[in-house]
């Protein structure tokens, strides 16, 4: 494992690394005594199926969530691996949400190339202004309260996105179905 650097939660490598070879590395890399990834882990199977997303060359891994895997690539964005969809319950993307320059499916997993965004710097305000951002376009947020500063990351340009779109749910299923409905009959007419 001499080819990577442990930095608190996050790996850098020495030199850029395919992907695949990143979550191999990820699968015999512990913290606290448990692997990051497990013996049977989705995205190590799934991401040998497909050259081109395997072959991308990653700079750090950035962290694991309880459904995806995000790295750092070699020209600065981030890629993130998911076992679902990234957006709860299929909801559309908004102007809040992270910049997403290209997204795919792999199998049992999808992935998203996105915006690389900054958390140096941001304070409690900047959560609420977040939050004010979800509601003032319908939807309730979760998990993001005061001090989530994790969940939010501010863009080279200034702008404030969510990091993680878990945190802008619709209100409740009537309102995704609703929303569904409009946007089907949009597309239509």
């Amino acid at each position: 494992m001499q080819d990577i650097v442990l930095c608190s939660q996050q790996i850098e490598y020495k030199k850029p690394i395919p992907l695949y070879k990143a979550l191999v590395a990820l699968h015999r890399t512990e913290q606290n005594n448990v692997p990051i990834l497990s013996d049977d882990d989705v995205f190590i199977h799934e991401v040998i199926k497909n050259h081109e997303i395997s072959s991308v060359k990653v700079v750090k891994f950035v962290g694991k969530g309880s459904s995806a895997v995000v790295f750092e690539t070699e020209d600065g964005n981030i890629l993130k691996l998911t076992t679902g969809n990234h957006f709860p319950l299929n909801r559309p993307i908004e102007d809040f949400d992270t910049p997403i320059f290209k997204k795919g499916k792999i199998g049992k997993i999808r992935y998203y190339f996105e915006e690389k965004l900054y958390q140096h710097g941001l304070t409690n305000g900047f959560v609420d202004i977040v939050r004010d951002m979800i509601k003032q376009k319908g939807y309730k947020t979760y998990d993001l309260y005061d001090m989530d500063i994790q969940q939010i990351g501010i863009s080279k340009e200034g702008k404030l996105y969510l990091l993680d779109p878990e945190c802008a749910k619709y209100k409740t299923l009537f309102h995704a179905l609703f929303d569904k409905c409009g946007r089907l009959f949009t597309k239509l007419f």
